[in-house]
């Protein structure tokens, strides 16, 4: 039986978009059997934008299976919607429920 690892990295800074990318990419590159989830939320939403410098790295990792979610209580605060994000981003009523949630069921936590 291979062993699945849950991880989830929390993204609220707009500026560590990029260590929060390379985490993920360095995760999924060194372990074969793993889900790997970005939780973004506050200033970490900015980082993730379609026209951002990261669309790129984004779209290669969103391809090799790692999900990006989006809080809406921050999209709503900021005036953004989910087309201002590429459209495999998901969106949850709270990024930071979303993180305690994913926690309780005993995925590994990254804040970069």
């Amino acid at each position: 039986m291979t062993l699945t690892y849950r991880v989830v990295i929390h993204l609220d800074e707009a500026q560590k978009t990029p260590l929060a990318l390379n985490n993920a990419k360095n995760i999924i590159a060194g372990l074969e059997a793993v889900e790997v989830k970005v939780v973004a939320h506050a200033g970490g939403v900015e980082g993730l934008r379609t026209d951002g410098s990261q669309a790129t790295l984004m779209d290669l990792l969103a391809r090799h299976g790692v999900r990006f979610v989006l809080c809406e209580n921050t999209l709503r605060s900021r005036g953004l919607t989910a087309g201002d994000f590429p459209d495999y981003m998901e969106t949850v009523p709270s990024g930071v429920v979303e993180l305690v949630l994913r926690q309780a069921e005993g995925w590994y936590y990254i804040r970069p």
